[in-house]
């Protein structure tokens, strides 16, 4: 119960941290039984729990929030629900346009062709799209491509 007191966690996750602490499957599975009865272990309230602090605190892209889940071992359906509900994808847009335009005004001191390499480079780290990232950039910079 101390690894849930700590951060949220996955039932999968769980069961390899409980396994590498040296405990047999039965008392992992009584655990997980135990923690899941008391709704202190669920996986779509992770993955919702996951995906609302991804937005709020680190915001990535869609795929980028899907591939963390999927390291967490969450089924695709959960993952897709918890990702429909908090972040449909036209939110992913809005999203990018706003890292972008907070991006580009932390490097107004930079000639815009820089600013907005830079800014492109960023959005692509948080695992946005080459394609959107060069849009919404090109966007703000009134369209232009010098």
């Amino acid at each position: 119960m101390r690894l849930l007191r700590y951060r949220p966690r996955s039932v999968a996750e769980t069961r390899e941290r409980l396994r590498s602490l040296g405990f047999t499957d039965q008392e992992i599975d009584k655990t997980i039984s135990t923690a899941e009865a008391a709704d202190l272990l669920n996986d779509e309230a992770f993955a919702r729990l996951w995906v609302e602090d991804r937005l709020l605190h680190h915001p990535l892209s869609r795929r980028a929030i899907q591939q963390e889940l999927a390291e967490k071992k969450i089924d695709r359906e959960t993952i897709n629900a918890a990702l429909e509900r908090l972040y449909p994808a036209e939110k992913e847009k809005e999203l990018a346009l706003e890292l972008a335009q907070a991006r580009m005004a932390k490097y107004a001191n930079l000639d815009r062709n820089r600013a907005m390499q830079r800014t492109i480079s960023f959005l692509t780290r948080r695992g946005f799209s080459f394609s959107l990232a060069r849009t919404v950039v090109r966007s703000l910079s009134g369209g232009r491509n010098d």
